[in-house]
C-alpha cells in the first residue's frame, strides 16, 4: 500500500504519523509556552527572586529582566517530542498603549532534518522592588565590623590596606554596607557575619604574622535569643 500524507496527498515521502514533515511543521504546535511570565527583580542591584530566595545577577550579557524570561521559559516550555535540535532567544520586548509589557521569543530547531522557526508572544509582569540586602545597605545595617589596624605604632599604610582589600571577592563587596577610614585604620561594615569571617579567614590563610581577635558589642535579646554585632580586630 502506498503511504501518503493525509493533508496534502503527497506519496512516498517520510511521514510523522499520517502527515508529511512539511504538513506536520505547518499544523502542529511545536512549542507550548506560558501565556504569562511573572517575576521580581531588585531595581538597585538587579538580583532576581527565584525559588524562594534572592539570587544575585551574575550574567552581564543579559539584563535582569531577560534573566527572568530565560529562567521561566526554560522551566515552563514544552516541546514536541519529535524535535531533534532546539534553541530560543528573545526577539523583542515592548509595551502596548495601555502599558502592558510583552516579549517575543523566537524558537528555532529541526524535526527530521527540516528546520522550523516559531515566534511566541508572552505577557510579561516583572515587578521592580528593593531587595533586603539593598535596604540594609541604604540604612547602613551591619552585623559585623572588621577593624583593620597596624601592629606597629602609627597609621595603617596604604600598601597594607590594599593587600587586605585584594581578598574581597564580589560577594564581599556586595555585602559591604559602609567603610569608615580614620587615623588608626579602616573599619569595614558587613551585612552578614559569615561573609566578614570568610574574608578574614582567606586573608590569614595567605598572609602570615596577622593578629586576629573577635569580640561582640551591642548585645540585645529578642524572642529569647541573643543578638550582638561581631567585631573582628585584624592587626597586620
Amino acid at each position: 500500500m502506498t503511504r501518503f500524507c493525509v493533508k496534502c496527498g503527497r506519496e512516498n515521502v517520510e511521514l510523522i504519523g499520517p502527515l508529511c514533515i512539511d504538513c506536520y511543521l505547518e499544523t502542529k504546535e511545536l512549542v507550548d509556552t506560558p501565556r504569562e511570565i511573572k517575576g521580581k527583580i531588585c531595581k538597585i542591584c538587579g538580583s532576581e527572586w527565584a525559588e524562594g530566595r534572592w539570587i544575585k545577577h551574575r550574567d552581564l550579557t543579559v539584563s535582569p529582566v531577560e534573566s527572568v524570561i530565560y529562567r521561566e521559559m526554560s522551566k515552563r516550555t514544552k516541546l514536541d517530542p519529535n524535535i531533534e535540535e532546539f534553541n530560543y532567544s528573545i526577539a523583542n520586548q515592548y509595551s502596548d498603549p495601555n502599558g502592558h509589557s510583552f516579549v517575543d521569543v523566537e524558537f528555532k530547531g529541526r524535526i527530521k532534518g527540516k528546520e522550523f522557526r516559531v515566534i511566541k508572544t508572552v505577557s510579561l509582569k516583572v515587578d521592580k522592588v528593593v531587595c533586603p540586602d539593598c535596604i540594609k545597605k541604604k540604612s547602613k545595617y551591619y552585623e559585623a565590623i572588621i577593624q583593620l589596624r597596624s601592629k606597629t605604632e602609627g597609621s595603617l599604610s596604604p600598601e597594607k590596606k590594599n593587600v587586605f582589600e585584594s581578598f574581597f571577592d564580589r560577594e564581599a563587596i556586595e555585602n559591604l554596607s559602609d567603610i569608615a577610614e580614620g587615623k588608626e585604620g579602616v573599619d569595614y561594615y558587613f551585612i552578614k557575619k559569615s561573609v566578614a569571617r570568610r574574608v578574614v579567614s582567606a586573608f590569614t590563610s595567605s598572609v602570615k604574622d596577622v593578629k586576629v581577635i573577635e569580640t561582640y558589642q551591642d548585645e540585645t535579646i529578642k524572642n529569647g535569643k541573643k543578638f550582638a554585632k561581631l567585631v573582628i580586630s585584624v592587626r597586620i
